[in-house]
């Protein structure tokens, strides 16, 4: 996704089930706790010297009838195409390009596809794991040449990635050797330039571009939606998630929290588990304000990005409406802190102070059910500060 900054956050808190959740001790407290991983902000700059269409810009011409191109290789993401054209359809007053409706032209395929690009607003590139068709000429796939046709133009681009780990996609459409190597270094330059977003499904995709195009462009009179509907709507999916976090892993949420607490930096552990930088990452306290959650299952906000520190400028004291999505991995976390320089640490054996209990009263036992695995919020947006 294109011209926001390039973070990454995750929540961490106590989920109560013994499934998933970070082990945290504190001498003999121990407790579990799960995490809230955040991607990014609607905090856009430009990636590139050329001139930014802003926010504001993007807000004021809302109104007027856009048209949106959509980029991608066909068989593998055929479902996927289908459901963004449905949506598009359904919601707003758009104008859709795509190869579905190229029909028949003198043209060569990839002048086609190119005059299309130039006759768009949006580009929207949605890539698997397949490289697709390759110009000869420049041994570039034309997805490829699409998207540096839109970047040379100026547009709007926003880039959805399949999701490494969570992605559904058959072996048959994964590319092997020199293609699979062409597609690595494109999604690497993508990833470089952009803030990317990933789909794990058609279903996955289509929500989260929902989401992206209810703020770009103008919906159908009779397609107004109603937020309290989408906390609802994350209430549910919540519930889901903490009960089949595999299942419901990278679904996408809306939350209202406030920021609660100093931030600190992540442990190498909490960043090797889900793909952060280590050194370049920081947690912080949150609360979830809405939807109200029944149990206390996200506390914690981790950001990763060169650009922080814009996000340790919210204000504390306002309340921050998000999207996020949560994940899970089975790796056990002991420690979300880290470290960075070396201490000493003075303490009382727990085996001293149950002696000493006992001068006192008699022995009270306690039994520590550790946790098994991790499950994470992926944060895709900050919609306002309230």
């Amino acid at each position: 996704m294109d011209r926001r900054e390039n973070y990454k956050i995750i929540t961490t808190a106590n989920t109560g089930f013994p499934s998933g959740g970070v082990t945290c001790k504190l001498g003999v407290l121990s407790f579990y706790s799960s995490s809230v991983l955040a991607d990014s902000f609607v905090l856009r700059t430009p990636p590139r010297t050329q001139s930014p269409k802003t926010l504001g810009t993007i807000v004021k011409n809302k109104d007027m009838k856009k048209t949106v191109f959509i980029s991608s290789t066909f068989e593998d993401l055929k479902e996927h195409r289908k459901k963004v054209w449905e949506i598009l359809d359904k919601y707003y007053e758009v104008n859709i390009r795509g190869m579905e409706r190229f029909g028949a032209r003198k043209e060569a395929p990839l002048q086609t596809c190119l005059a299309e690009v130039e006759q768009s607003d949006i580009f929207v590139g949605v890539i698997s794991c397949r490289l697709g068709t390759v110009d000869p000429t420049s041994s570039k796939s034309f997805v490829q040449l699409e998207y540096e046709k839109a970047l040379e133009l100026d547009k709007e681009i926003f880039i959805y990635l399949i999701d490494d780990k969570n992605g559904k996609v058959s072996p048959f459409f994964v590319d092997r050797g020199k293609n699979h190597d062409k597609l690595e270094s494109f999604k690497s330059i993508l990833k470089e330039r952009h803030t990317i977003d990933t789909f794990i499904d058609e279903d996955d995709l289509a929500d989260k571009l929902k989401r992206k195009f209810d703020e770009l462009l103008s919906k159908k009179a009779n397609q107004l939606s109603n937020a309290e509907d989408d906390f609802e709507k994350s209430n549910d999916i919540i519930h889901k998630f903490l009960l089949l976090p595999k299942v419901f892993s990278s679904k996408e949420l809306k939350l209202r929290i406030k920021l609660d607490g100093e931030p600190f930096p992540a442990s190498k552990a909490i960043c090797r588990s889900f793909c952060l930088s280590y050194g370049k990452t920081i947690g912080i306290r949150i609360k979830i304000i809405k939807p109200k959650i029944e149990e206390d299952a996200f506390n914690y906000l981790f950001v990763e990005s060169k650009q922080a520190e814009r996000f340790l400028n919210l204000d504390k004291e306002k309340e921050i409406e998000i999207y996020a999505s949560p994940n899970f991995s089975e790796d056990t976390i002991d420690n979300i802190r880290a470290h960075f320089v070396s201490r000493t640490v003075s303490y009382v054996p727990t085996s001293m102070l149950l002696g000493l209990a006992n001068n006192f009263a008699p022995q009270i036992k306690t039994e520590t059910i550790q946790a098994e695995g991790q499950i994470i919020l992926l944060l895709k947006d900050i919609v306002d500060e309230i």
